[in-house]
């Protein structure tokens, strides 16, 4: 799988990022995994909602549109959830719990992947 590096501006966020863009890997996501790295995530394309069932552990999930503009933030995902669909939403970047605040991810920011 090809790893890719999230960026906002020239602020490197996430050294490692996951680019799920087929439908095995969407559909697997982080189901059955015990954790995550820290500076890891988990870039779903295209999509525009998730759930948590499977899931160990607790995430982050920002939802992305076209141009990579953050359009939500929805913090602190349990496991077993399903989440609504974000509106103009082409992406699901999925981040540990806490780590988009820590990172200073808000909403209208632009994000690049490398």
């Amino acid at each position: 799988m090809k790893m890719l590096k999230a960026y906002k501006g020239d602020e490197l966020l996430v050294e490692e990022v996951e680019n799920a863009n087929h439908f095995v890997r969407r559909f697997m996501g982080l189901m059955y995994r015990k954790n995550m790295a820290e500076n890891h995530g988990l870039l779903l394309t295209p999509c525009d909602e998730i759930h948590t069932f499977g899931m160990r552990f607790a995430i982050d999930t920002v939802a992305l549109d076209r141009d990579n503009r953050v359009l939500f933030i929805d913090p602190a995902v349990p496991p077993h959830k399903v989440r609504k669909k974000v509106k103009n939403a082409r992406k699901i970047l999925e981040l540990n719990a806490g780590t988009a605040e820590k990172l200073g991810i808000n909403v209208g920011d632009v994000l690049a992947f490398k």
